[in-house]
């Protein structure tokens, strides 16, 4: 046993209070879904099988872990450790958001899926049987083939029988996975790769003491209308190549709601407007974006018969000074019309 007892850092004669402590607060380090290192695994599997049989054997002997001693221990523990304890580590998510919110702000429910010790074990990953089974692995034989011969089955410690097995629930690992939902404030003005930063909701220090932070990594939804560059906030909105022409209030669309901004008179060719500081909203030290729009010019299809006069009359107009309303036409018919 006192391999078991080193490799949980304990003293022989531990209480099961003091194991599973110890088991916790290593597995929180070598847990292989918390912990890359490619030998964390076979190390975790180490940790339980020393786990499993220090509380294999104090239950063989009646040891529930209630015993007067254990809340002196822990009482011990507390002032070795003192009251700067570290502070658990901090647990990262990726919240999705749409731009509408990102923009105005939003109130959001989060899932926060955190372990925690085993409902139906407390944590220890195994529970007591009410009738002693044979041991599998050494076949009630107490004694298993190893690389020198015959030794001792570390599963049963040589009785060939075992009175305690592996939680059904958690499957040995002495966690389950719980959901905790928090309702969090969005503030206005948030783009990707922005974070949030929600205190104390992070995973718990070894002692359950001091939690870490939970930091939210923002992710904006793709948005059929809008996209972002920077700060700005860039949409295509088709146009009448007519009114393009003679200008005039045009209706746009907008996170906040539809905008009206004047339109200035010019060619009926593809060209941007800004509206200043009406694009993603100003956040710390940066500056609210701009709306930029790009204007798509659209011509008529399909015109009817009254249209094709109304056209026909404009074309008449047009055509008596063709040469400041069409200049590149104009030039082209006289080099190649009018000689």
């Amino acid at each position: 046993m006192s391999d078991a007892h080193a490799l949980l850092g304990l003293q022989p004669g531990a209480t099961m209070q003091q194991i599973k402590r110890a088991f916790r607060k290593l597995a929180m380090q070598w847990h292989p879904d918390r912990n890359p290192d490619p030998a964390a695994l076979e190390h975790f599997k180490r940790l339980r099988q020393a786990h499993d049989r220090l509380l294999a054997a104090l239950l063989d002997d009646g040891d529930d872990g209630d015993d007067a001693d254990a809340g002196n221990a822990h009482a011990a523990e507390a002032a070795d450790t003192g009251p700067a304890a570290a502070r658990g580590a901090d647990r990262w998510q990726t919240l999705e958001i749409s731009l509408e919110e990102a923009f105005l702000g939003a109130t959001r429910p989060v899932c926060v899926r955190t372990p925690r010790p085993c409902s139906q074990c407390g944590g220890s990953g195994i529970e007591k049987l009410s009738v002693s089974r044979l041991c599998e692995p050494c076949r009630g034989s107490g004694r298993i083939r190893g690389t020198k011969g015959l030794v001792r089955c570390a599963d049963c410690e040589g009785r060939g029988y075992r009175n305690t097995q592996r939680c059904s629930q958690c499957a040995g690992s002495g966690e389950e996975i719980g959901e905790r939902w928090l309702q969090v404030v969005i503030p206005p003005g948030l783009i990707d790769d922005d974070e949030l930063r929600l205190a104390g909701e992070g995973e718990a220090d070894a002692d359950g003491q001091r939690a870490g932070d939970l930091r939210l990594r923002i992710r904006l939804s793709p948005h059929p209308l809008f996209r972002r560059d920077g700060r700005d906030l860039v949409l295509q909105r088709p146009v009448s190549a007519l009114r393009m022409l003679i200008g005039g209030p045009l209706r746009i669309p907008h996170p906040a709601g539809v905008r009206t901004v004047p339109l200035e008179p010019g060619v009926a060719h593809a060209r941007t407007m800004r509206v200043a500081g009406a694009g993603f909203p100003a956040r710390g030290q940066r500056a609210a974006g701009d709306l930029v729009i790009e204007l798509d010019p659209m011509l008529p299809q399909s015109p009817d018969k009254q249209l094709h006069a109304l056209i026909e009359q404009l074309e008449v107009a047009l055509g008596k000074s063709a040469r400041r309303h069409f200049p590149e036409l104009a030039r082209w018919e006289a080099d190649w019309l009018d000689r």
